[in-house]
């Protein structure tokens, strides 16, 4: 008994020893241990809990493990886990996430053992349970990688391969048998790579690149084309890369792209470059590529040759520095908005400055060429010259105005015969109506005496008809006379003769004459019109002077609008235009009764100046003196 006894309390101590050891494993273990009944509800929780998920122990007994699964993952584990554990049956590891208490999910492996009975009930469950969300996310981003690699390359069509030397093996990746068309599960060697899918043409080049990476281990990279399975050419990129092993080359591995697509579409560009190359340098018309700056970036030979310059000389201008400074603003509002992405194109007309000084007139269509993102690589203008085309616009428009000018002196000469016939009528019926009667009265005379007394009279009479016909003679000779001998003269040699004839009267009437042709010192003239003009107009200065202030005449020349202008001011008695302006030009009208003269000289001044084409003005006021402009060679601005 004693023995007995002794045995029994000495295997109790060993059971508390065992029990004391079991409890220290399992409460200083790194993985989570749990005791479930057969429901799943937490009994025992050891420490590490906290660590792994921040609830302390006590906070999970009593309650079920399905409240902290991820709901995703509830029946997974229900069904691969929890029901084949309560049947007794063995089960797997489970991986599913777990609620911590901050909200976020960690990811466990656990394994559950059923704990049973004599009679082999089920009692209790015992979970293992690791923290796995390291491997997870590993595992999820490899699968990501391999994802996105498997994406990258079906986008870029780029298939990975390699070969040994010493098994002679060929291994191609998915992507390369979808490139060639070929079935991945008929597999692939190196004889029928190069005798089916080599394009001919290129073989040895594919070839000979492989050598070189056998022999010499140079890498290399390498376009060449390859026929599918179903019989279409397409264009590769192949790489190659030399394997090593204990230092020495046993294999090679590389990339295949498939560059179909971007080898039609360099071909496009390389075509479509071409017809731009050929329609750029070959175009009649000027063609040039500006930069934002307004640099020439390109230009052809046309548009150089336009304005007289070598292409190259040109390539370190800007438009600015060609451009006919008047017109340097013209365009520049529409050149700023394609800069600035208002308008992508523009059309004007300008001129340029040709490398000889002369002015070449332009039409300018600009077109703005863009990157996808809308900023502007350059700005295509085509040139067109249109000098010949303004030149035949202004002869229409000079044309036309001579032909206006000449409908204006048809007029006139309409209304200068009307005048004639007034004068004939009116100023020479009256002397023939009297030498008419005197006649008869001469015949009627009975003395000597009478004889006489109307012999007087018919003289009279006659002297004042011959002096009428005189007078329209010369006007009419002066009409009838345009290819007057025209030279080259000086204003100042001509107004100095003429002056000369009046300084009797300068003198006595203390007249102050001012004469300034600087401006337009000369000019190609009938010398007997401009004196005959000077004489006229001096004359009538001074015969219409005013007695206070004493008289000043002021003659000058200049240029206006590409007329040639004589301008003669003085400050006598004025004309009242209102009353007399229709009048100031035709014969024998006087505004003066206190004064001398027979109304001749005006009227043959204008006749004289309207002969040649030109023109005369006047603008006056009673007592404010008189101002007479004259376009002296008008016509000639016609000229072509």
């Amino acid at each position: 008994m004693h023995f007995m006894e002794e045995g029994s309390g000495q295997e109790e101590i060993e059971l508390d020893q065992n029990q004391d050891l079991y409890r220290i494993l399992i409460e200083t273990s790194r993985e989570l241990i749990c005791l479930h009944d057969p429901e799943g509800i937490y009994l025992y929780v050891n420490p590490i809990i906290e660590t792994l998920t921040g609830f302390k122990p006590e906070e999970l007994l009593g309650r079920n493990p399905y409240d902290f699964i991820h709901p995703d993952d509830r029946e997974r584990i229900l069904k691969d886990s929890h029901n084949p554990a309560k049947e007794g049956r063995p089960t797997v590891a489970t991986q599913y996430r777990f609620l911590k208490k901050n909200g976020d999910y960690v990811w466990f492996q656990t394994l559950t053992q059923p704990i049973s009975n004599k009679e082999g009930k089920v009692t209790h469950l015992n979970t293992t349970s690791r923290d796995v969300t390291d491997q997870v996310q590993l595992t999820e981003s490899l699968q990501q990688e391999k994802k996105f690699s498997s994406i990258m390359a079906e986008l870029a069509k780029v298939g990975a391969w390699e070969s040994n030397l010493e098994t002679g093996t060929l291994y191609w990746s998915s992507e390369i048998y979808k490139i060639l068309e070929r079935d991945p599960s008929l597999g692939i060697d190196r004889d029928t790579v190069y005798q089916k899918y080599s394009y001919p043409e290129d073989l040895e080049k594919l070839k000979e690149n492989n050598l070189r990476v056998y022999q010499k281990g140079e890498m290399y990279s390498v376009e060449h084309r390859m026929v599918t399975e179903t019989g279409r050419v397409i264009w590769v990129r192949t790489q190659g890369k030399p394997a090593y092993s204990d230092g020495r080359i046993v294999g090679v591995y590389g990339a295949m792209q498939d560059i179909t697509l971007s080898k039609l579409v360099e071909e496009e560009i390389r075509v479509s470059e071409k017809k731009f190359s050929e329609a750029f340098h070959s175009s009649g018309n000027g063609i040039i590529l500006l930069d934002k700056n307004g640099l020439f970036l390109e230009l052809n030979q046309s548009f150089a040759k336009m304005l007289g310059y070598e292409p190259d000389e040109l390539l370190f201008k800007s438009f600015q520095d060609v451009t006919y400074p008047e017109d340097l603003n013209v365009g520049a509002e529409a050149f700023r908005k394609i800069i600035v992405g208002e308008r992508d194109s523009a059309q004007f007309a300008k001129r340029y400055i040709h490398k000889k000084g002369h002015i070449v007139w332009v039409f300018i269509t600009g077109v703005a060429v863009r990157k996808d993102s809308g900023e502007l690589m350059f700005i295509v203008s085509q040139i067109q010259d249109i000098s010949r085309k303004r030149i035949l616009e202004n002869i229409l428009r000079e044309k036309n105005a001579r032909l206006r000018s000449v409908g204006n002196h048809l007029k006139e000469r309409i209304s200068q015969l009307e005048e004639f016939n007034q004068i004939v009528s009116h100023n020479m019926r009256s002397p023939i109506g009297n030498i008419s009667t005197l006649v008869k009265f001469l015949e009627e005379a009975e003395t000597e005496e009478e004889r006489l007394e109307y012999m007087d009279y018919l003289k009279t009479t006659s002297d004042q008809l011959l002096t009428t016909l005189n007078e329209i003679v010369e006007v009419i000779k002066i009409r009838q006379s345009p290819k007057v001998v025209s030279e080259e003269i000086s204003f100042e040699s001509i107004f100095s003769r003429v002056k000369a004839m009046f300084l009797g009267q300068i003198l006595e009437y203390e007249a102050e004459i001012i004469a300034d042709f600087s401006k337009s010192p000369s000019i190609v003239y009938p010398q007997v019109y401009l004196e005959s003009i000077f004489l006229n107009l001096l004359s009538n200065s001074l015969k219409y002077r005013s007695e206070s202030p004493h008289p000043v005449i002021r003659f000058k020349t200049y240029w206006s609008h590409g007329n040639h202008i004589l301008e003669v001011q003085d400050n006598g008695l004025g004309i009242d235009l209102n009353k007399h302006g229709d009048q100031i030009f035709k014969l024998h009208k006087r505004f003066h009764r206190n004064t001398e003269g027979r109304g001749l000289g005006l009227f043959m001044t204008k006749n004289q100046i309207e002969s040649l084409g030109g023109e005369i003005h006047v603008e006056s006021s009673p007592g404010q003196g008189t101002k007479f402009t004259i376009h002296l060679s008008k016509a000639n601005e016609f000229n072509i």
